[in-house]
């Protein structure tokens, strides 16, 4: 059941980084969303078998076996799926050392669903900068996670 407030997609970089690091910030994002009624959607969920991972493979097919939501179709339909359903996505890029082809995806779903797109990413030296369709893509573009978290807040009407 989604909460009256809203429900916000968090998008971001999962192949080539720590599991760790995956799912860490979008666990303290829903937890600071779920504070003020905001729902979210992870596309981590049901995924945490990659928590230890030290580098979650660029190929899906390692992890294939794991499942249904492991798949290539699985991963391509419950993320457009969810990106679909959200009223904003919070795409988080910072860090990012190489572009992430599934956040350029879903950075292209919201666009053409017209749907914003609140990005945390650096003011220089991001792989994501370079490329005029991804830089258009970026409804909001802010500095830090928290700045994001409070950005898609005030975009869904909710007052902190």
């Amino acid at each position: 059941m989604r909460s009256s407030n809203g429900l916000v997609y968090l998008a971001g970089p999962i192949a080539g980084i720590s599991g760790n690091e995956a799912i860490d910030w979008r666990e303290d994002a829903s937890f600071f969303f779920t504070t003020v009624g905001i729902d979210t959607r992870d596309p981590m969920r049901a995924k945490h078998v990659l928590l230890n991972h030290a580098s979650i493979s660029r190929t899906f097919h390692d992890y294939e076996n794991l499942g249904t939501f492991f798949t290539s179709k699985g991963i391509m339909t419950r993320d457009f799926n969810d990106v679909k359903q959200a009223d904003v996505l919070l795409v988080n890029l910072l860090g990012a050392k190489t572009p992430s082809l599934g956040t350029i995806m879903e950075m292209a779903w919201a666009f053409a669903l017209q749907k914003p797109c609140v990005v945390a990413i650096e003011a220089t030296g991001n792989p994501h900068d370079n490329h005029p369709m991804i830089h258009e893509a970026m409804s909001f573009r802010v500095s830090t996670l928290k700045e994001a978290m409070t950005s898609v807040s005030i975009i869904l009407g909710v007052e902190l």
